[in-house]
């Protein structure tokens, strides 16, 4: 009975972001468990690229052509998936820019942020969150059903230590957390919004995740999260799965956050 809670099969997700570093394990995750994966990326030979990696083990995943800042992109990408299979019951909005994926001047000093580089991040981050939750979910709101998770951070939930940075080639611009902080509120909205006709809405909130990190940066995130250590990519499939789910069925405008504990001090 409690396996079944977790069942996807029949199911179909959208996972945004579909070439970057967590798209792949977010689909696995969900593809695990049976749902059908829609792998959506502006870059879509990328797109195809990671699909394909997985498909020897998956072969429910496929890719699809979404810019998550255009509302336009976002109606063709529901009409391509509905074609395909009828319905969308999952959408992971997990399409922004990282560390790993820069705006034009990602590391520029906050007294010397451009407003071409905020206005990039937030279109992406925030906006391409909003028009995802506005296109997908008025589908879901016709199919009664479905299940939102909105990408948060740990930076949305608290501001990045400053400390950590210096000399490490690594930075947290402004945009990022600003965006991440209006990707928990605007989840907040739309989950209590929409809450009593079928769709729920939640936010997931990772910590830091290794991706080949090294020296003075490591050194000083262990120090200071109690787990001791940054994040494994694929650690974020229970959450994924539990939030996409019925095991969640009560669970709504949550921000779940899977951060070694980064948080909590």
């Amino acid at each position: 009975m409690a396996k079944a809670l977790f069942d996807l099969t029949g199911r179909t997700a959208i996972v945004t972001g579909g070439a970057g570093l967590l798209a792949a394990e977010h689909a696995k995750a969900l593809a695990n468990y049976g749902a059908n994966v829609v792998l959506a990326d502006i870059n879509l030979e990328k797109c195809r690229q990671a699909a394909e990696t997985l498909k020897p083990e998956h072969a429910n995943i496929t890719a699809m052509r979404c810019d998550v800042t255009s509302p336009e992109s976002w109606k063709q990408l529901l009409a391509d998936v509905l074609q395909a299979f009828r319905t969308v019951d999952i959408l992971v909005n997990n399409a922004g820019f990282t560390n790993q994926s820069r705006s034009a001047n990602y590391d520029a000093t906050f007294e010397n942020f451009p407003l071409e580089d905020w206005n990039a991040i937030m279109n992406v981050n925030l906006n391409g969150t909003f028009l995802g939750c506005q296109v997908i979910g008025k589908q879901m709101l016709q199919q009664g059903k479905g299940s939102i998770i909105n990408m948060a951070s740990l930076y949305g939930v608290v501001s990045p230590n400053h400390n950590i940075y210096p000399g490490t080639g690594i930075t947290q611009p402004v945009a990022y957390s600003v965006s991440k902080h209006g990707v928990v509120g605007l989840t907040k909205y739309v989950a209590t919004l929409w809450a009593s006709k079928g769709v729920r809405v939640n936010a997931l909130t990772p910590g830091g995740i290794f991706n080949d990190h090294k020296g003075l940066f490591l050194e000083r995130f262990g120090q200071l999260n109690p787990i001791g250590r940054m994040s494994d990519k694929s650690e974020l499939q229970g959450a994924i799965v539990y939030l996409a789910s019925d095991a969640s069925s009560h669970v709504v405008g949550h921000n779940m956050i899977v951060d070694g504990g980064w948080t909590a001090w």
